[in-house]
């Protein structure tokens, strides 16, 4: 138990420190304890759904139960019913099920009542998790259930009614009537022979269970009741009411209030001396023989030590030992002595967002107030980043710098900037430009470029976009969506910036500019996620409409749209090879669902998160996915069975798996950088040059790589590049196969990008609003201009292009850009323009539309 009680020393420290760092000697020691013990510990592959390959986390705890021989503790977590060993906190078992079909677990037997598989509810055993009985008469209302001490009967509420079962045969036994509204609260008294209920008609009412018939109605007005327990001697019947408790007299029906701290839970010792209450401020133990004699609660011991109150509390049988949780914590403590046993470590809370560093040796998970790293390869745990959140703000964002040295973590109000390596807050970016962010808002998205240089952020309490230079100085902001942005999302390259907004539309923006290029529209709700593929050449967009619409960012057409989702759309990441999307839902949908990016189609569909999946990654290998829940847990998936990747060649630098256009201008992107580890240095030789842009062309011209698909998107180079490297190429005049083959390509890309004709061509979008681009090609150098013209002739704007060489300016790079503003900048009215192109001794006219 060494390795908890490190963790919650570095969490006790906290509590001096306005916003936590790792204590390096203790990170250190916890990083061993954990690599050399977490790694044999089965549990982490217990019950795993079908393709899954591991969980992390156990996830998280909501109640807790001693066997009746005490030698097992039964904890209720949101992935099921875990058991350990109560003397050494060693886990046993695993019953995977969601916490909703749990509906209770007997202290008296080693047994418990969940929804089957098969939609009938089941009475089943601990031990072995065999059906003991199936419930013969209507289950359809069952949501929780209390057992009897002598382990015969067990008593359900549908609405107003209380139904009492037995179970040793499954059939209904009785219904107890008289309550006016649905019941909240009942307990059975230590006999058996006796049952307390508390309605949402603000009753109190006692029950005979022999004769299913009412007894007496202790109180008419017991509103805010919680929790009932009995005394030990079945005499005294114990509520409480947030802030305080009562104690009522079942015989004489008087009662008696006296004020606590916050209550929850309640549990008396087994002596019948001692009561001991648990809440939001802690557990405390109170002299009960006290209360009854003088009207007042005498405190006998405070037990500490839990970060965020309290849940559930259990006494085990011999009444030495009392087990506490909440969420992520489980203690066992001595009663006598108040000291505390053991921590159980493992269990989780919800997991709102994912990050993976570039490399894959470090993934975080987060949680509302804490970050934690690990290496996903190894599972060696790296420590916590706690984070000092307002209320209910959330880490809903988390994104490394390209090194791995940096991670973003958007948290409400700020965005934090932690050092990986030594665990510190080095920089908090309060706000968004100096914008304050409302404590109603929560979703945020934050992103670096893929140099490092800038940080991009967004809140959905603002319009705009915001960057930040080297991660710390606020430099721009991006400010056309009409409503907050909810999610962004980078190119390969860093070009380009998608935002997705609760304006239901999706936007493109040019980082170079700082300029929206595109507005794209076809959601008819709030965009959630937005993600570019490998290439960024298809963008994906997931909305609270239910659907995944594909964008071909070239033209800003739809590509798909994927309708067949049953909840909102949360999270989007493609594939490395660009080939699968993946896409979860969120807060209350738990599947993973895989497509087709080319036809559209469902893949598959992944189920073993036991509530919402709220983030979903890759790992560079292409073939895992890790998934992020609510219940606390996260899953790697093997998704080799639905995602058939061809063997990468060196020469696919930017991993889409086809050697194309695009690579070989990635390779010239990094010309001259030198270092062992740039993938555009094909050959290995230390430095990205001309030889490299050889072996990619020698590549692109060999017949089975698809040849038809090469060429796309040449119009990014120009001729004088193309020229230059063969200048440099014939130099290097090195006499192999594949030389001779780069050079060829590399002749016949010059010979297409100098046109045989000069051409004026259609402009897009068109119609438009509020920009254009025009796109033509020169057959030879000389100076171009773009005369704009209304309707009736009069010259409405002229574009001085300047000197250009011959060749293609086609794409939106080139293309010449009016933004729909005459010379005075105002923007013009609709309606139908003409546009001129001279180019030496060539025009051309040709018409477009302005539609506002």
């Amino acid at each position: 138990m060494l390795l908890e009680t490190i963790k919650h020393l570095i969490q006790s420290s906290r509590l001096n420190e306005k916003r936590c760092i790792m204590y390096p000697l203790f990170i250190i020691i916890l990083s061993f304890l954990v690599s050399t013990t977490a790694l044999g510990q089965d549990y982490t592959k217990w019950g795993l759904p079908e393709n899954a390959t591991l969980r992390i986390g156990k996830g998280s705890v909501g109640k807790i139960t001693f066997s009746p021989d005490g030698k097992r503790l039964y904890a209720v977590s949101s992935v099921g019913i875990w058991i350990y060993d109560a003397y050494t906190g060693k886990e046993l078992d695993l019953i995977p099920l969601n916490s909703e079909h749990i509906f209770g677990v007997s202290p008296y037997m080693d047994i418990y009542l969940c929804l089957g598989s098969d939609n009938t509810v089941q009475v089943r055993n601990l031990t072995d998790n065999s059906i003991k009985i199936t419930l013969k008469s209507d289950t359809s209302e069952i949501r929780k259930a209390v057992f009897s001490p002598d382990g015969h009967t067990f008593a359900d509420v549908n609405d107003n009614e209380i139904r009492l079962w037995d179970l040793t045969t499954g059939e209904q036994k009785a219904t107890l009537v008289g309550n006016s509204d649905w019941i909240r609260t009942l307990v059975f008294s230590p006999d058996g022979t006796k049952l307390a209920s508390r309605g949402s008609d603000n009753t109190l009412r006692l029950w005979d269970v022999q004769t299913a018939t009412h007894i007496k109605t202790l109180s008419e007005y017991a509103s805010d009741i919680w929790e009932l327990i009995f005394s030990r001697d079945g005499n005294t019947l114990i509520s409480d009411n947030q802030h305080s408790i009562t104690f009522w007299d079942i015989n004489t029906g008087l009662n008696e209030t006296i004020s606590t701290p916050s209550v929850r839970s309640m549990v008396v010792s087994l002596d019948g001396k001692t009561l001991i209450t648990a809440g939001y401020q802690g557990m405390f133990m109170w002299d009960y023989d006290t209360a009854m004699l003088k009207g007042e609660l005498m405190l006998k011991g405070e037990l500490s030590g839990h970060k965020d109150g309290i849940g559930s509390i259990a006494v085990s049988p011999d009444g030495s030992t009392m087990a506490s949780c909440n969420s992520d914590e489980i203690f066992l403590w001595d009663i006598k002595s108040s000291a505390r046993k053991m921590a159980i470590p493992g269990h989780t809370r919800w997991i709102y967002s994912l990050a993976l560093s570039a490399d894959g040796s470090t993934l975080a998970t987060a949680n509302r107030e804490e970050i934690h790293l690990m290496d996903p390869k190894t599972l060696e745990y790296k420590g916590i980043l706690y984070v000092d959140v307002d209320d209910w703000y959330y880490n809903s964002s988390l994104a490394f710098s390209p090194d791995g040295n940096i991670l973003a973590s958007q948290s409400g109000k700020w965005t934090l900037l932690w050092d990986i390596e030594n665990g510190i807050l080095i920089g908090t970016l309060k706000g968004f430009g100096g914008r304050s962010v409302p404590f109603s808002s929560a979703a945020a998205s934050v992103a670096f470029s893929p140099d490092g240089n800038f940080l991009v952020g967004a809140h959905d309490s603002n319009t705009a976009i915001h960057l930040w230079a080297a991660g710390r100085t606020h430099v721009a902001a991006l400010d056309e969506h009409r409503d907050g942005v909810r999610t962004i999302d980078l190119s390969f390259d860093g070009k380009t910036i998608a935002s997705g907004s609760n304006d239901h539309t999706v936007k493109l923006w040019d980082v170079a500019s700082r300029k929206n290029s595109a507005t794209l529209i076809g959601h008819s709700d709030e965009v959630l996620t937005v993600a570019f593929n490998n290439d960024a050449s298809i963008l994906a967009s997931g909305s609270k409409d239910k659907t995944i619409i594909l964008w071909d960012v070239g033209t800003g057409e739809q590509i798909n749209r994927l309708n067949e989702n049953t909840y909102r759309v949360n999270s989007l990441t493609f594939s490395q090879d660009g080939g699968t999307l993946v896409s979860s839902g969120g807060w209350k949908d738990n599947t993973i669902r895989l497509w087709d990016v080319a036809s559209g189609e469902q893949k598959a569909v992944l189920e073993g998160h036991r509530s919402g999946v709220r983030d979903v990654i890759f790992v560079p290998d292409g073939r895992t996915l890790i998934s992020g829940g609510v219940d606390g847990t996260v899953l790697f998936w093997d998704v080799t069975p639905f995602i058939d990747t061809p063997v990468r060649l060196a020469e696919d630098v930017n991993r889409d798996g086809t050697v194309d256009i695009q690579d070989l201008i990635f390779v010239a992107s990094q010309f001259g950088q030198t270092g062992e580890e740039n993938i555009a240095d094909i050959n290995k030789d230390g430095v990205v040059n001309v030889e490299d842009i050889l072996l990619v062309a020698a590549i692109l011209e060999d017949d089975n790589n698809a040849a038809p698909q090469y060429l796309k998107g040449i119009e990014s180079l120009t001729a004088a590049q193309v020229d230059q490297w063969l200048m440099q190429a014939r130099r290097v005049n090195r006499n192999t196969q594949e030389f001779k083959k780069g050079i060829a390509v590399l002749e016949q890309l010059l010979g297409m990008l100098i046109p045989k004709v000069t051409k004026l061509l259609p402009n897009y979008p068109n119609p438009f609003n509020p920009e254009t681009w025009i796109p033509y090609q020169i057959a030879s150098s000389t100076e171009v201009k773009l005369h704009i013209y209304s309707f009736d002739g009069r010259l409405v704007r002229t574009l001085e292009l300047g000197h250009q060489q011959a060749g293609l300016y086609q794409n939106r790079n080139k293309a010449a850009y009016w933004n729909g503003k005459n010379e005075y900048g105002e923007q013009v009215a609709s309606g139908i323009y003409y546009y001129t192109l001279s180019a030496g001794r060539f025009t051309a006219t040709r018409r477009m539309v302005i539609l506002k």
